[in-house]
């Protein structure tokens, strides 16, 4: 009798202890958001409500905090729900994972050094492409997964 109710416990400890696991999920935006920066540097994004003070951001890529007056972002989050974040003008595309209540730099990726012109993002599962004139840079979390020129 004793074994069965310690059989028991067991099982029912271990059991509430378990996670509620919902796979497959896909966190991914069908088109990215172009968005304004704010007067004080913050972005609102209302359509997937985000919103993150970008002075950091600006300043990482111009070495200048105040950089971000008038200027766009433009961000998408592929399927793992990485945000990928660029701007005409940026020489690199940031990629940011969720991480209570900010977003982490994850990765860093140099696309020219000149800085891009015109650029935008689209999902093309399983990547992020970044369009710039001709040139297209496939992104996954890790980087650049593959490029055409």
């Amino acid at each position: 009798m004793m074994q069965k109710i310690l059989v028991l416990s067991t099982l029912l400890l271990i059991t509430s202890c378990s996670v509620l696991t919902l796979t497959p999920a896909k966190f991914g935006w069908s088109v990215e958001s172009v968005v304004r920066v704010q007067d004080n540097g913050m972005l609102l994004e209302d359509r997937y409500k985000i919103s993150f003070n970008t002075k950091a951001l600006f300043f990482e890529e111009n070495a200048d905090s105040n950089s971000y007056i008038d200027k766009e972002l433009r961000l998408i989050r592929n399927d793992d729900g990485f945000y990928f974040i660029t701007a005409p003008g940026f020489k690199n595309v940031y990629i940011f994972g969720a991480d209570e209540g900010k977003l982490k730099l994850e990765e860093k990726v140099l696309i020219t050094e000149t800085g891009l012109q015109k650029p935008y993002l689209n999902q093309r599962s399983p990547y992020i492409e970044l369009v710039d004139g001709e040139r297209k840079v496939y992104l996954d979390n890790n980087g650049i997964a593959k490029e055409q020129q």
